[in-house]
């Protein structure tokens, strides 16, 4: 009878695993099916590039954008409800579901365009494979005091959910595609293929266009949360933006242990851009110099910093641009405890 009990704890504590597992990874966070097929497909030399330019311009409609939004907005609206009436773990499930059904639906949508490709490309279209593209990391500056001002509440999660849905809003507009989610930062790749021009141009829209509304966008959600925290009497946390970009031969497709890849990008132009974003001042961008030539592009006319890394083990220099408020100010209407005396 011994043996049988631990045999049958055994088997419920297995079963129960594999269910938590299969759980998480039903909503674990992949980017959009379709725009992987167009991220991978506009490398392929196989006359693909017609119709990623029409499903790429199709996708970057407001009209059409509002309207895939539909669904996102309505789970957001039927969560808080069920927040309301019959407390979180009614809002968890709500969420939990939605993601089940919109990864199912993904892949399903995909499946036909994916299957066309396939058998004009190659079977491994998703396989990892070289090609030239800019990667933008993203990073909150602050973040350890906001933590620790907020705690962790809901308060936390559903700033960080408006502060990533702002700034992949604006990365999916300029035709990017999120990658990972690093807690309070993002990795994005741009392919010029799928911008709808040379690398020289796409390079200049992602300076001169995309890294401004970026910073707008988030000195927007900050003059927001100062005002509600002003308003319930919370500490003023000093939040900022810092960027790094860069651009070059990265290998991209599904990567990762057998079982469990996820699509995402390797190589020096990754490296380079959590590098410099990680030396980014709030309210900056750092490009590296070399991306200017290695995209066709003439090189900005910016304030030059050089900055010694570590782990590549020599110097970068990189342009910087200013596009958003440099330096916060403390508006210290409480004071917040140091780490060594938060518990």
């Amino acid at each position: 009878m011994y043996f049988l009990s631990q045999f049958k704890d055994m088997a419920v504590d297995r079963l129960a695993w594999s269910a938590a597992r299969s759980a998480v990874d039903a909503v674990r966070y992949q980017p959009a099916h379709v725009k992987l097929l167009m991220a991978c497909s506009a490398t392929q030399a196989d006359g693909s590039q017609r119709w990623v330019d029409g499903v790429a311009a199709l996708l970057a409609r407001p009209s059409v954008a509002r309207w895939l939004d539909l669904p996102h907005r309505g789970v957001r609206s039927v969560a808080a409800v069920a927040a309301r009436c019959f407390g979180p773990t009614a809002s968890a499930l709500v969420r939990f579901s939605s993601g089940v059904a919109a990864a199912a639906a993904d892949r399903l949508s995909a499946l036909i365009l994916e299957s066309a490709l396939r058998a004009r490309a190659h079977p491994g279209l998703l396989v990892p494979h070289a090609h030239d593209a800019g990667v933008l990391a993203v990073d909150m500056r602050g973040f350890s005091q906001l933590t620790l001002a907020l705690g962790d509440t809901d308060d936390l999660a559903g700033l960080l959910e408006e502060y990533l849905t702002a700034l992949t809003a604006v990365v999916e507009r300029h035709r990017g595609l999120v990658f990972q989610y690093t807690g309070d930062g993002l990795l994005a790749l741009f392919i010029a293929e799928l911008a709808g021009g040379p690398p020289g141009r796409m390079l200049d829209r992602l300076v001169n266009e995309m890294c401004p509304v970026l910073h707008r966008e988030f000195d927007a959600l900050r003059e927001r949360w100062r005002a509600d925290w002003q308003a319930a009497g919370r500490p003023q946390v000093a939040v900022g933006l810092g960027a790094g970009l860069s651009f070059g031969r990265v290998t991209m497709g599904y990567i990762g242990p057998y079982g469990k890849k996820q699509f995402g990008a390797l190589g020096e132009p990754v490296n380079l851009a959590a590098i410099l974003c990680a030396e980014a001042e709030a309210g900056t961008v750092l490009v590296d110099r070399g991306s200017f030539e290695r995209a066709g592009f003439e090189p900005l006319r910016a304030k030059t910093v050089r900055l010694r890394s570590r782990k590549l083990r020599q110097r970068l220099e990189a342009a910087c641009l200013h596009y958003g408020a440099q330096r916060p100010v403390w508006l210290p209407t409480a004071q917040l405890p140091s780490p060594a005396e938060s518990p």
